[in-house]
């Protein structure tokens, strides 16, 4: 037997690990909250008969999920699908569930205890590179500071209790690193089709070129301006991008959700950038050859 009420917002591991700590039971297993991407093989065919590369992203949930009927609604409303969903990111390697997910903000624990009469984790504080709450500014904390116990090992119904031994966090309001925490919690809204990857790479790409227009953007330079904005010591190549690390990339372009979305939904914003890339371009020969 399972116990499943997710609260608003929640990751869907916080919401079954809650459920088995009511039951007496310590932790649940990867696998009791993993979805996982289908790979694709090869073509699929559509009604007509006609050979069409899948697209979209085809997933395996756990037996829990199928058997209640909450498959979908999971997906949706309780993991990083959305945010998969809108950097178009299809592949085998997608991940909507993180294994690592236990961070929690200590304001979010304080307001939810009062609120919901316990506290849980968050979906959109669980992507790899948030590092600060998108509400409150605070950085996220992964022991928490009044048991020092490592959240990782912490019963979530218990945080609430330490809650009243809390002191004030680290907050950095504004800063690159809040505002991309917003950019992720607001694309975590996303509720469209999966959008296609190669679409979304080019306006991400194209959208950089402009608004970094001074420095002649390739792999090397994308690596640069992810450790200066964000001290990310990564390796960017377009082969083998993470999605956390395309993730920071559309914040760099378009440092909103909001014109991200446009950005990749609107075909006047897409001509308009088609054209600013292609005068950046074409100054560039001019400035090469002369």
């Amino acid at each position: 037997m399972k116990i499943f009420t997710p609260l608003p917002g929640e990751y869907v591991a916080s919401a079954l690990n809650r459920g088995n700590e009511l039951l007496g039971i310590k932790s649940i297993r990867f696998e009791d909250f993993r979805i996982k991407p289908i790979p694709r093989e090869g073509y699929v065919f559509s009604c007509g008969g006609k050979a069409e590369s899948r697209d979209h992203a085809i997933f395996k949930f756990p037996d829990f999920f199928i058997e209640k009927n909450i498959s979908e609604e999971v997906l949706h409303s309780h993991t990083l699908y959305p945010l998969t969903a809108a950097l178009g990111r299809c592949r085998s390697n997608t991940i909507v569930t993180p294994r690592k997910w236990k961070k929690i903000c200590t304001d979010c624990v304080v307001e939810d205890f009062e609120t919901h009469g316990t506290a849980y984790i968050h979906r959109r504080n669980v992507q790899t590179s948030v590092r600060f709450c998108s509400v409150h500014g605070s950085e996220l904390v992964d022991v928490c500071p009044a048991c020092s116990v490592p959240i990782s090992r912490h019963h979530i119904t218990k945080l609430g209790l330490c809650s009243r031994k809390y002191k004030k966090p680290t907050y950095q309001l504004n800063s690159s690193s809040h505002l991309y925490s917003k950019f992720i919690a607001e694309i975590l809204n996303y509720n469209g089709n999966m959008l296609k990857r190669h679409i979304v790479d080019w306006r991400i790409y194209g959208s950089l070129i402009i608004r970094y227009r001074k420095e002649y953007i390739q792999d090397e330079d994308l690596t640069e301006i992810i450790r200066r904005e964000f001290g990310e010591q990564v390796k960017y190549t377009y082969r083998d991008s993470s999605d956390h690390t395309v993730a920071i990339l559309a914040f760099l372009a378009c440092e909103t959700a909001e014109a991200y979305l446009d950005l990749m939904t609107n075909e006047t914003s897409t001509d308009w950038l088609t054209k600013e890339v292609d005068v950046i371009r074409r100054a560039r020969r001019y400035v090469a050859t002369s």
